[in-house]
């Protein structure tokens, strides 16, 4: 029977990853792991090995800032795990049967800029609510449905990529008028006037199904993964 590591081993490795600076107890959980994995393999060979050999070796095998690196590394991977979500939610509504609320959105919006000619007041007539609500999201909706409030003051990369996400929201609040400012100043140059509808049409029905993707899909499934892998420090 191989050697195994005992809980308080475990809990030492844990310790480790702190004091090297790893505080993030979702990332500290894979670095244990890589850790762990490494010391029981070297007792397979040599069982005798103590602890804190087996662990400066396997440290070793990382380099100097290996660890560091790593972290950084599974980090990154963590968001990019969750940006292919997003991106997979994106592609949805391009796909049927979504395909009908994206070409729904279009439509309206064309209709509404073919209903006049001062496109400008009918797309600061859409910006202007979307703006509102961001602002109405960041400080009422992010915070008492889809925040995460953690027990034992414990840190995890997941809930700061999550509280990000609401951070973002000032920034992408002026998508719509950057949008709108764009679209004004093309137009003036353009004679096109079809051509120029259609193309504002489509990027604002584009940005709206970002907006929401990216401010209530994607965090919603940052829950659902939070509290499927660790519910118990959730309040």
């Amino acid at each position: 029977m191989h050697k195994k590591l005992t809980e308080e081993q475990v809990t030492k490795l844990f310790a480790f990853c702190h004091k090297n600076e790893i505080y993030a107890y979702d990332l500290q959980i894979e670095i244990v792991d890589h850790l762990a994995s490494s010391i029981e393999e070297q007792w397979q060979g040599n069982p005798e090995l103590s602890f804190g050999w087996a662990l400066k070796n396997a440290v070793g095998k990382f380099g100097k800032t290996g660890l560091k690196k790593l972290e950084y590394k599974l980090r990154r991977q963590l968001k990019q795990n969750f940006n292919r979500i997003l991106f997979s939610y994106l592609l949805d509504y391009f796909r049927w049967p979504k395909l009908v609320i994206t070409v729904a959105v279009f439509l309206s919006v064309f209709t509404l800029l073919q209903f006049t000619n001062n496109n400008f007041r009918i797309l600061l007539f859409i910006s202007i609510p979307v703006s509102l609500y961001s602002i109405y999201y960041h400080f009422f909706i992010f915070p008492k449905k889809l925040d995460i409030n953690i027990t034992n003051n414990k840190k995890f990369e997941l809930i700061d990529y999550l509280k990000n996400i609401n951070a973002r929201i000032g920034s992408v609040a002026q998508l719509p008028f950057i949008l709108l400012m764009a679209s004004n100043d093309v137009s003036s140059r353009n004679s096109n006037t079809i051509k120029m509808e259609i193309l504002i049409a489509f990027l604002f029905s584009l940005l709206l199904v970002f907006l929401y993707g990216h401010f209530f899909f994607l965090p919603q499934k940052i829950r659902e993964y939070f509290y499927k892998n660790y519910s118990e420090f959730a309040k």
